[in-house]
């Protein structure tokens, strides 16, 4: 009887295994939990910013616009103000339409990558998205399609694969 429990147990155990890892290799991980996303875009051109960068005084609005474009802001999920200072930067703002959300949280899940990628510039961020659930702040997300590069706070899973399987290119046209 006890062999009966402890076959039955394993073989259980070695399905939960493989349909986890199948859950993982399509997408079925999704990095936030949200029920509002809003897309940011830079009010400025690409050679508006670099000549921003390039400036060896800079006013506090340049400056602000700098620190959530090109640097590590925000750094946690607690750190929401720099949402209300893209809307004084002048950030453009719209509400993603809810009909696209089931393929937001499926390009951003946790998948097996299928083409490597290296970011090819280092240039700023030029879109962001911030996710939201019931009002709260759950996380953004920097992007530069361009680049293809992000900087993803408040992720439930490592992003490290992020893009590797198309997702840049998906996403652009879904955000159109």
């Amino acid at each position: 009887m006890k062999r009966i429990l402890l076959v039955v147990s394993l073989i259980s155990f070695a399905i939960a295994c493989q349909q986890n890892q199948k859950s993982e290799a399509t997408g079925n991980l999704p990095f936030f939990t949200f029920d509002q996303v809003i897309h940011y875009t830079v009010p400025v051109s690409k050679s508006e910013l670099d000549s921003i960068i390039g400036k060896s005084e800079k006013s506090r609005k340049e400056l602000g616009l700098l620190q959530i474009v090109t640097g590590n802001i925000p750094v946690s999920t607690q750190d929401s103000l720099f949402i209300s200072n893209m809307d004084i930067l002048g950030f453009e703002k719209e509400i993603i339409d809810p009909k696209k959300y089931e393929a937001l949280a499926n390009l951003f899940s946790k998948r097996q990558p299928t083409q490597p990628i290296q970011p090819s510039c280092k240039t700023g961020y030029t879109d962001i998205l911030v996710f939201r659930n019931k009002g709260k702040f759950m996380g953004s997300v920097k992007l530069n399609f361009e680049c293809q590069r992000h900087q993803m706070v408040g992720q439930r899973y490592n992003d490290a694969d992020f893009g590797h399987s198309g997702e840049y290119e998906a996403l652009k046209k879904l955000l159109e």
